[in-house]
């Protein structure tokens, strides 16, 4: 279980239309024709191989601004190019080779390099935490290392989500029905990276994380203990699961994993919810899984209860011999708004703590 705070199948990251500057005042010769922190139209979009979720996140990539065309009189196509903005922004602010020498010379740019750059920075921090183990002896141990490169994976899918993006979205583009989800999540892959939700859980929130080596046709069931505090509370909560594996590849067929790893369908009903986000067939085609159940109905449970999740293996290019086993990485959250509860984590350690002392005094026998 990750502490409180205050507040390898490559990832992919796509760029937001932002950056540190702020707003900008912007000169009549050109246009800024997306809103700021809104996903950057210079990205590649999805789907991936399969029509799986790609890019898999987004990060802050640099702003872009393009050269404002001279439309003459009965003119219907015009150009549009970036401006050159390297010496005085917008952008990302980065190192660049200097004249004579020099080695504080810099420049601004823009692009999903840059994102992938900072996104790489937040992996490297959540490495560190997790080989750290600075946890409370009390506490179950954190996975072997061997599962942190899928756990760094699992964690910063699990900070990602699309906010205010879909509405926007929804409206500025017109999308509407069933479709229209299913457009955005080429689009948008799991959504924004929120850094500051990175490696912590909070007072209203409980994350968990687990990794493990799974066979074909196997099941590991998860149990996330309820907390009381959102027992019988028509507030907003939100439970958030994240799997990540490390699948077996195929090189000669379309279909290049030899087996898949996935979570069942999470109990919506259970949870007072209903599903967000990323298209729900698509989340499973990839191997980062990543789904987000949020609402505001009633929970109704009794003390003791869990949330089960539940991590299945099956073939998927080919038979997975007899034996072999993929390992994954599962992260799983609950939490609701502070002035609903801000004892949510205290609650899930304190029952997974007794859940501990049960099975170790199990363990003894008398003699």
């Amino acid at each position: 279980m990750l502490p409180p705070g205050d507040a390898l199948n490559a990832l992919t990251v796509g760029a937001t239309h932002s950056d540190g500057l702020g707003e900008i005042e912007v000169p009549d010769t050109v246009w800024d024709i997306t809103h700021p922190d809104a996903p950057a139209h210079y990205g590649s979009v999805g789907p991936g191989v399969d029509r799986s979720v790609k890019p898999d996140l987004h990060h802050s990539g640099g702003r872009a601004l393009y050269t404002r065309p001279i439309v003459l009189p009965g003119q219907t196509d015009v150009a549009v190019g970036l401006a050159r903005t390297a010496a005085t922004g917008p952008g990302l602010q980065v190192a660049a080779p200097g004249r004579g020498g020099a080695t504080n010379s810099t420049v601004f740019t823009n692009g999903t390099s840059n994102a992938t750059a900072l996104v790489t920075r937040e992996a490297s921090r959540l490495f560190d935490l997790l080989e750290s183990d600075n946890r409370d002896p009390e506490d179950a141990p954190l996975p072997d290392p061997q599962y942190h490169p899928l756990l760094v994976r699992a964690l910063l899918a699990h900070a990602s989500s699309w906010g205010a993006w879909e509405n926007s979205l929804r409206n500025d583009l017109g999308l509407h029905g069933q479709d229209a989800r299913r457009q955005l999540t080429a689009l948008l892959g799991y959504g924004r990276l929120d850094p500051s939700r990175l490696g912590e859980a909070a007072s209203n929130r409980a994350v968990l994380i687990a990794g493990g080596q799974i066979a074909r046709n196997e099941r590991h069931t998860y149990s996330f203990p309820l907390p009381p505090s959102l027992r019988a509370k028509a507030e907003w909560h939100r439970f958030t699961i994240t799997l990540a594996f490390m699948a077996p590849t195929v090189g000669q067929l379309t279909r290049y994993r030899s087996a898949k790893v996935y979570f069942s369908t999470p109990d919506t009903s259970l949870a007072g919810g209903d599903r967000t986000d990323a298209e729900h067939n698509a989340v499973r085609r990839g191997s980062l899984q990543h789904e987000i159940v949020q609402g505001t109905r009633s929970m109704s449970f009794v003390d003791g209860d869990v949330f089960p999740v539940h991590v299945e293996c099956m073939d998927d290019a080919q038979r997975l011999r007899a034996g072999n086993t993929i390992r994954y990485a599962l992260v799983v959250s609950a939490e609701t708004a502070e002035q609903t509860s801000n004892t949510i984590h205290d609650e899930v350690r304190d029952r997974l703590r007794l859940r501990a002392r049960e099975r170790a005094r199990g363990r003894i026998r008398p003699q």
